[in-house]
């Protein structure tokens, strides 16, 4: 397989691949292009015809041919050989599929959770209860064989002996969090197993390519039936992670909805399963759920990565209002546009579109924007200062996040206005927010630290592209920096900066145009000394003021100090 690899990357230049795909254009040493995994205004996907590989500042991918084949058409990588070896002419003669008695374990996994979902599809078709419940919440049949809902029977082993039946092991059931295990006292100490899900509605959550990774059930029961803690019915139930679902990054529905994303431009961000289904159902194909998990940047970033704009569409109640505002302060914080609709108390999206699906689209239609929608909330406080307070607390921490400053000083005035003050003293008070923030995030550090790691960010990049050169200044680069400071901290610093090497490398090559590396690695190794050397003079000064040192370390002392004095004045010169 190898040599095939090698064979169509001797045939194929990466340029030409990607440019079939996208425009690029000659920037420097590299080509540049705006990046076809997130959308974005200036060009940061960059392509190295040296290193034949590709890296996208904004978002992260990287790769070769044929990771971007992959990510672009959605291949697996024996697709994406197959794809390339057509456009190089090359007969596959070295790939071989994967031995069925030796498979992967990933790949185990996968098998595993769609038999799963086979399971508990067949057996929804057959549970008149269960089937009663989604037509009485206005699910179609339609839509139960397009999202593949299923049914977990009320028994403690039926998935598991389904599974045995079909070949599968406990410690694969374990693993992908079907069934789960107890230790049970008898004569002799033994594990029982038994179902993770029974008597539930089966959502299966699938990746971006549409594999199922997990699941989410909802009960047959009533949750408040229950009495005493220990008979507590969760609605939702969902997998634990495994290492195929990551709860910080599963959205459900994306795998359906991301292309709708991409081409609308904006995301549509519900709470629950029912609420995605139907407004699916409704025609907002654009719909994703956060699946009853709480919503993190990694959820964010992933849709980011198609589209900036989110409609934010949680439920009408309190928990609701709270997820919406952690989204917002999230969402903003990354650079997002978010809105927010309003719905009637006591009401979630699927209610709403089971009665009037026009409905929904209207209120999709009339979303706001989050400091719109929390100004305007604050605005029916009719006391003054109880206004101000509210303003100071919820409104202006909104404000301070966003990124653009014109989008800002809209912001600004449109409160001042509300307000009938003067936009000064609303700045003012936005100015005492910022000042705070930056104290809380470290923010608002001295300049020449800032710089300093900078430096250490461009000396990484350097040592990087040396090393992937094969050059020796990468060794005398590194041996220069240990001197100043000690093995373990460049080490350290470049063990930092490894998981960005690849941005770092391009980034370098920029630097390379405008000078010479090794002119650049000079001047900030000299720096670098002239801090370190700054520092030991502030606490040679320290122990000096020690009236307690004796004349025989003081010597000693102000000989090191005149030392590093003199050292200073070199490095100055």
């Amino acid at each position: 397989m190898s040599s095939d690899t090698e064979k169509i990357k001797e045939k194929l230049d990466i340029v030409d691949v990607i440019s079939g795909y996208i425009k690029v254009e000659k920037a420097g040493i590299n080509f540049k292009a705006k990046c076809p995994f997130h959308n974005e205004k200036t060009p940061s996907f960059l392509i190295s015809p040296t290193r034949q590989s590709f890296y996208c500042f904004g978002c992260g991918e990287k790769g070769d041919i044929f990771s971007f084949v992959e990510k672009f058409e959605g291949l697996d990588f024996k697709g994406a050989l197959e794809t390339l070896a057509n456009k190089a002419g090359i007969e596959l003669k070295n790939f071989k599929p994967t031995d069925d008695n030796i498979k992967d374990e990933k790949e185990r996994l996968f098998e595993i959770t769609e038999t799963a979902c086979q399971i508990f599809e067949k057996q929804l078709t057959v549970n008149k209860d269960a089937l009663a419940i989604l037509k009485k919440r206005g699910v179609t049949i339609d839509s139960i064989k397009k999202w593949r809902l299923g049914f977990a029977q009320d028994e403690w082993r039926s998935l598991f002996d389904n599974l045995t039946q079909k070949g599968f092991s406990k410690e694969e059931m374990l693993e992908a969090g079907l069934i789960k295990k107890t230790n049970t006292e008898t004569n002799s100490r033994q594990i029982k197993y038994y179902d993770t899900f029974r008597d539930r509605i089966m959502f299966p959550l699938n990746d971006s390519a549409g594999r199922v990774i997990a699941f989410s059930g909802r009960a047959i029961k009533d949750p408040s039936t229950g009495s005493g803690q220990e008979n507590k019915i969760p609605k939702y139930l969902n997998s634990p992670e495994t290492k195929l679902f990551y709860k910080s990054e599963a959205l459900y529905g994306f795998d359906v909805a991301k292309n709708y994303i991409r081409k609308l431009d904006y995301t549509v961000l519900v709470e629950g399963q029912m609420d995605l289904l139907m407004s699916h159902q409704a025609g907002i194909l654009n719909t994703v759920a956060s699946s009853g998990t709480a919503l993190t940047e990694l959820h964010l970033k992933k849709i980011g990565r198609l589209s900036n704009r989110i409609i934010v569409a949680y439920d009408a109640d309190i928990s609701g209002e709270k997820a919406t505002r952690r989204a917002a302060e999230m969402a903003m914080s990354l650079g997002m546009e978010i809105k927010t609709v309003s719905l009637p108390e006591g009401e979630d999206p699927a209610s709403i579109i089971q009665k009037d699906q026009i409905k929904w689209k209207k209120v999709l239609k009339e979303s706001e924007h989050f400091i719109d929608f929390t100004l305007n909330k604050a605005l029916e406080e009719k006391d003054d200062r109880k206004l101000a307070k509210e303003i100071t607390k919820n409104v202006l921490p909104l404000v301070s996040l966003i990124k653009s400053d014109i989008e800002k000083s809209r912001f600004v005035k449109k409160i001042a206005l509300k307000m009938k003050v003067q936009e000064e003293d609303v700045l003012n008070d936005l100015k005492k927010i910022n000042q705070k923030e930056e104290a809380l995030t470290g923010e608002g550090l001295p300049k020449n630290y800032s710089k300093i790691i900078n430096l250490e960010r461009i000396l990484s990049g350097i040592i990087f592209l040396e090393e992937f050169n094969k050059n020796k200044k990468s060794k005398e680069l590194k041996e220069k920096w240990q001197k100043i400071v000690n093995k373990e901290k460049v080490e350290e610093i470049l063990a930092n900066f490894e998981k960005n090497k690849e941005a770092l490398i391009f980034e370098t090559e920029n630097y390379g145009e405008k000078g010479s590396l090794d002119e650049i690695a000079k001047d900030i190794l000299k720096r670098l000394e002239l801090k370190e050397l700054k520092t030991k003079l502030q606490k040679i000064t320290i122990i000096l003021d020690d009236k307690s040192l004796s004349k025989e370390n003081k010597k000693k002392t102000e000989a090191n100090f005149n030392k590093i004095q003199k050292r200073i004045q070199e490095l100055n010169n």
